[in-house]
């Protein structure tokens, strides 16, 4: 099992977890949790705004420990689709858009930031669980049991290609949803989803590095 740390609040777990590994304070792997973030990171470099509950954590793997086959840069379309398929089995209809965000329907409840340094993986993820102003799931969570429940499908989650076959069959439900890369805007309607987990659109080969 991964150690798991647990602090009442951070800024952001994915900065401490980063800083800690650069620093040689945190070795891998290593899960820190926090019941709240005050500067959590989100999508494109901007503040993740956490609703009044929510399971914000970061966790660190070295690279040899994940799946062989898997392409480092669709790494958070791995770790996301496990993390969903945990929600999944509590009974609720979490989907992953392309290429990192958690939505129930048609709203955005949570996200997935990774970042690599050296041989270290390290994935971010946060999720809204109750909240007035964003989307969540507003049903409560036993969030220890979702946590190592997901750190324990990552170890026995051998090939990125058995979470591909998956995550493929429900692709579609990315069409009439759209995402940015850089400056721009990409609607995904019509976009093939690629082995490596990136994807073809309007002629060309896009890859998320989130």
């Amino acid at each position: 099992m991964i150690p798991i740390e647990y602090f009442e609040e951070l800024p952001s777990t994915q900065i401490y977890l980063l800083e800690g590994i650069k620093t040689h304070q945190l070795s891998s792997p290593i899960c820190i949790v926090a019941r709240k973030q005050t500067a959590g990171i989100g999508s494109r470099g901007n503040v993740w705004e956490q609703v009044q509950e929510a399971l914000t954590f970061s966790f660190s793997l070295k690279s040899f420990e994940l799946p062989l086959d898997l392409p480092l840069q669709s790494a958070s379309i791995f770790f996301g689709f496990i993390f969903k398929e945990v929600l999944n089995l509590m009974g609720f209809d979490i989907w992953l858009k392309w290429p990192n965000d958690l939505y129930i329907k048609n709203s955005k409840v949570g996200g997935v930031i990774v970042n690599i340094y050296k041989d270290n993986i390290v994935c971010g993820i946060g999720l809204n669980i109750y909240g007035k102003e964003y989307a969540s799931l507003e049903k409560q969570i036993h969030k220890i049991e979702v946590l190592e429940e997901f750190l324990k499908k990552i170890r026995n989650t051998y090939k990125w290609k058995e979470i591909f076959s998956k995550y493929e069959l429900e692709f579609d439900r990315n069409f009439g949803f759209s995402f940015h890369q850089g400056n721009e805007i990409f609607d995904l309607k019509g976009a093939k989803l690629l082995p490596d987990g990136g994807i073809y659109l309007n002629g060309k080969k896009i890859y998320s590095f989130r």
